[in-house]
């Protein structure tokens, strides 16, 4: 039967205006958009919108669902209610500690929604040969997956970000035949080139042939506007990012309208949500209001021209930039209303607001006046439980930093953090050396915030751990935890002394995960028993577990809003410049280990 929404304001993301309407739906398709003026089909089931704004449904066009810390069921049932009804989803989280079968079960999960999920095959696990992750997915795995059949039970776009960037220019690895597997498949391949400028963008979007044809076709770490511009002219789309870690929107936007770019080519994504943001602002919801209020302030739109552009970025764009997964595996485009189109569509009370009363999936109400519309069906999650295999106990001297020179001091390679970035600076600090049971070593000295930084493999009990230096954590005592460490997701740790970061170590490798502070014996824990990632209680109690954890640590000293954000990220040695994984200190600018010491002369 037909369905009409009478009376609806459309945002037409083409054109930038507003125009009162009557949408015709069949079957889970705009089969027509009518004049108010004319004759309506018959249907019983007419919705009279009284003249609310109805949008394109929302699309994320780059996310990681594990860092909502809630599985994709749990994630999709807030994330639909702020209108976002399709997401290009890399579980590359869940593949770093369980493979194949994490991917496995974000597909399944993603058939149960009541959103739009495509995933794209992690490209990297693990990350980098610098590290020590929970599984490996190698080319055939990937192949494997690309290749299934091509209808709509086939929720693969393609690959998802390709990080390994100096694979792909120098030729080095795998990386090129990934690429290619997926390019064979017709599918789509994301891409990850932070600060990749030159003949070596080049070779990167081209798969090191050199012959101007885009065939990695993203990137969503770009950090200035001139490196966007870059990529944008180099044949890209660009994903400018408002997570919770990391918001290159504010940054880049700007001075993106300043450059008159066409902004075609330019999409919206989150990248990494926490769950307290997507609880209290909502999902691509709010990154459109952050994008149509820096319309707003840099150029003389109005406010229906401003929120029609920003959520042209959320929509229109994303929707060609999947168009070909959509054609090949015969489903209808998405991103506009327009007859043809998917009847994915999200209706608001206000533009300024942009209040939601309803979410459409496919034809269907799934969200109606804050309120889902069907019970989201339940999951198993038990294999993925008791994902910290650490069997030994850890001991104070496992985070001895020796020193067997002969001077008072030290120069050290030293880890600083940035406020809302994943950019790390390469500092080189003299640290004074202390003589310790009588042993020379070195030490946390939290008055000049210089704290030591440990990661454990906690995938396959190795043993394999190293300790490091870190500047911009800034706690005076205790220390903090937590199994959410990107990529590898290793056991990360900072601490202000040796006893209070072996407590906490191994308190975490009992409990099986989670986020911890730990300080003059008072205890906070998060437990995130899916992975050591996730949870699937409620996102209440999920964001009041949160919140605690991270009240703890700033009542430890810290200034940050969100240390434990922060402090997920230094593992991630695919972003530069300087990170630390289990099997010792990243310089991610030379793609190598280096030292904590600099060599003496």
């Amino acid at each position: 039967m037909k369905k009409i929404l009478k009376n609806a304001n459309i945002i037409d993301v083409e054109d930038l205006s507003i125009k009162l309407r009557n949408i015709i739906i069949d079957n889970g398709e705009i089969v027509n958009i009518l004049q108010v003026t004319e004759q309506l089909p018959e249907s019983e089931n007419i919705i009279d919108l009284k003249e609310q704004y109805v949008s394109p449904g929302f699309i994320d066009s780059h996310l990681h669902i594990e860092s909502s810390m809630m599985p994709p069921l749990e994630f999709a049932k807030y994330s639909v209610k702020h209108g976002t009804t399709c997401a290009l989803v890399d579980p590359h989280e869940i593949a770093n500690v369980f493979g194949k079968e994490g991917i496995r079960s974000w597909i399944d999960q993603a058939k149960l929604t009541p959103m739009d999920i495509f995933i794209g095959i992690p490209s990297c696990v693990p990350a980098t040969h610098l590290e020590n992750s929970g599984a490996e997915i190698n080319v055939n795995d990937i192949k494997e997956f690309l290749n299934q059949p091509n209808n709509k039970n086939n929720l693969v776009y393609g690959l998802g970000e390709m990080m390994n960037f100096p694979g792909i220019i120098h030729g080095f690895g795998d990386a090129r035949e990934k690429v290619d597997a997926a390019i064979t498949a017709g599918k789509i391949v994301d891409g990850h080139c932070p600060g990749v400028t030159g003949s070596d963008l080049i070779s990167y979007i081209s798969n090191g042939k050199n012959d101007n044809i885009v065939r990695i076709r993203s990137d969503h770490e770009s950090s200035t506007a001139s490196e966007a511009i870059e990529k944008i002219n180099a044949g890209m789309f660009i994903s400018l990012r408002y997570g919770s870690a990391t918001r290159d929107l504010d940054r880049i936007l700007p001075d993106l309208i300043e450059s008159n770019i066409n902004f075609q080519q330019i999409m919206l994504c989150s990248d990494d949500l926490s769950p307290s943001e997507l609880y209290l602002r909502g999902h691509v919801d709010r990154i459109i209001k952050q994008a149509r209020d820096i319309f707003l302030e840099k150029t003389r739109l109005t406010l229906e021209q401003a929120t029609c552009k920003a959520i042209s970025l959320a929509t229109l764009n994303p929707g060609k930039y999947i168009e070909s997964f959509l054609k090949l595996t015969n489903r209808l485009p998405i991103g506009k209303l327009s007859k043809g189109y998917q009847a994915n569509i999200t209706v608001f009370k206000s533009l300024e607001l942009m209040d939601i009363s309803y979410v459409m999936v496919n034809g269907e109400i799934v969200v109606k006046d804050n309120s889902l519309q069907n019970e989201i069906p339940s999951y198993d999650y038990s294999k993925f439980l008791n994902s910290v295999n650490i069997s030994n106990k850890i001991t104070n001297d496992d985070f001895i930093i020796p020193y067997y020179g002969n001077n008072s001091t030290v120069l050290a390679n030293v880890i600083q953090t940035t406020p809302i970035s994943l950019i790390t600076n390469h500092l080189q600090i003299e640290i004074p050396v202390l003589e310790i049971n009588g042993q020379k070593q070195v030490a946390s000295n939290p008055d000049a915030d210089i704290l030591k930084i440990a990661v454990f493999d906690r995938h396959h009990s190795t043993g394999s751990h190293s300790i490091g230096l870190i500047k911009g954590i800034g706690i005076k005592k205790g220390a903090i935890a937590s199994t959410v460490a990107h990529d590898n997701h290793n056991l990360i740790i900072v601490g202000s002394d040796d006893d209070s970061m072996a407590k906490i170590a191994n308190f975490m490798r009992e409990r099986g995960g989670g986020m911890a502070s730990f300080a003059q014996d008072n205890l906070t824990y998060f437990p995130l028993p899916i992975a050591g990632l996730m949870s699937s209680d409620s996102i209440e109690n999920i964001v009041e577990n949160y919140n605690n954890v991270k009240k703890a640590a700033r009542n430890m000293g810290s200034s940050l809003e969100n240390v434990f954000m922060t402090l997920s990220f230094m593992a991630l040695a695919v972003i530069p410049e300087i990170k630390i994984t289990d099997m010792g200190i990243v310089d991610v600018n030379s793609f190598e280990l280096i030292d904590l010491f600099v060599k003496e002369t």
